[in-house]
């Protein structure tokens, strides 16, 4: 039976400037329950609503500090206007009623070419919520023009970002700093895609590379990878991120595969 799936490079030549979808306002309000007429309050628990149709989010505790979705976008958006990095484009992903966000920033005009006609530049991924599923978070990593794949997250040269509990205040100087450092170590990023795009995969190697990934995603990977006779790792890094970028049921399960995706391969393949 055929499911809906995501689309993650759906934004790829729009950028959002207002009015976006997570552009709306919430607050905190009190839990309770009603008991033989009688109202009393849920101790220790705030309900986090949309003020402007009145929607429950998320029910989280006292500890919690409500960062709005575009407070952290607006935030980043500070952070990158010292870089003078040219245009950016931008895409932001909601779902849960609201209740998610993830947004991707991306700088094309520091994309670098790997072979042929491909082309990679770097991106930003950040992630918030209301429902106290994940914290705040913004991690570094690379978007593929070609095929609109994304390669965020997974330690090694991929490694980025920050992570932050939802307290205080957001660190703007961080986040301008992690990506001063990564932009300065892209070059890296380019080494590497280029490495592997010399290596030559073995069948008893794809097998063995797909075999850390969920058994789900790994069979479909594998029924999508180029069928000529010269198989490189880049070519199959390639067919896994279109996977994740493409294929996935959710925003959240699509971002975590990408990161099992860079994990996998880095590990298999460094650049020593």
């Amino acid at each position: 039976m055929s499911h809906s799936v995501v689309d993650l490079s759906a934004h790829i030549n729009k950028t959002v400037e207002h009015g976006h979808p997570a552009d709306f306002p919430v607050t905190l309000r009190p839990v309770f329950f009603e008991e033989d007429g009688v109202r009393r309050d849920v101790p220790r628990r705030f309900a986090v609503v949309r003020e402007d149709s009145g929607a429950p989010l998320g029910v989280v505790s006292d500890r919690y500090a409500l960062v709005p979705h575009q407070r952290i976008l607006d935030t980043v958006e500070e952070a990158l206007k010292p870089l003078d990095l040219g245009p950016v484009s931008r895409g932001v992903y909601v779902d849960r009623g609201g209740a998610r966000m993830r947004a991707i920033f991306k700088f094309p005009t520091l994309s670098q070419a790997v072979a042929d006609l491909d082309e990679i530049c770097p991106c930003l991924q950040i992630r918030n919520t209301y429902d106290g599923t994940t914290r705040i978070t913004v991690h570094i990593g690379a978007f593929r023009f070609v095929c609109t794949n994304l390669a965020v997250g997974g330690g090694g040269v991929f490694a980025g970002g920050f992570m932050s509990v939802h307290a205080g205040e957001i660190p703007i100087d961080e986040v301008a700093h992690e990506l001063v450092s990564y932009l300065s170590g892209f070059e890296a990023i380019v080494s590497l895609y280029q490495f592997w795009s010399s290596i030559r995969l073995q069948p008893t190697e794809i097998m063995s590379l797909l075999e850390p990934l969920p058994k789900r995603a790994a069979e479909e990977i594998r029924g999508k990878l180029p069928t000529h006779d010269v198989l490189t790792v880049y070519a199959a890094y390639n067919a896994a991120t279109w996977h994740a970028t493409h294929q996935m049921r959710s925003h959240r399960t699509a971002f975590e595969l990408l990161a099992h995706i860079n994990r996998t391969f880095q590990e298999r393949f460094p650049n020593s």
